[in-house]
């Protein structure tokens, strides 16, 4: 009996992988996941250069993004100086990795 359920634990799980749907802990549950590639880049309240700044963060500071709005990207900072704040950045101050790659570590 125990077999069976390990068996159908473990069909399920490959069919979900190769549906493209989500399973704990695989690579592809980091898909908004990034980090600051400039040597610093400002967050800002609104999507425009001319909005306040909220913060600073620096290379390789972690982020999350989580809207896209033109040329900018909202990001939600997840280490660094700037960690648990919230703004907009230019989308070529971040690296946003694919499932593949993620430098620094993530």
């Amino acid at each position: 009996m125990r077999a069976r359920r390990a068996v159908a634990a473990l069909s399920l799980a490959v069919a979900m992988t190769g549906s493209g749907l989500v399973v704990a802990g695989s690579a592809q549950a980091a898909d908004n996941r990034c980090y600051i590639s400039a040597s610093s880049a400002t967050l800002r309240s609104k999507a425009t250069t001319n909005s306040t700044a909220i913060a600073v963060a620096y290379r390789n500071n972690k982020c999350k993004d989580l809207d896209y709005k033109g040329s900018w990207v909202k990001l939600r900072m997840t280490s660094g100086n700037a960690k648990g704040k919230v703004g907009w950045v230019r989308k070529d101050l971040v690296h946003e990795p694919t499932v593949d790659t993620c430098t620094p570590p993530c």
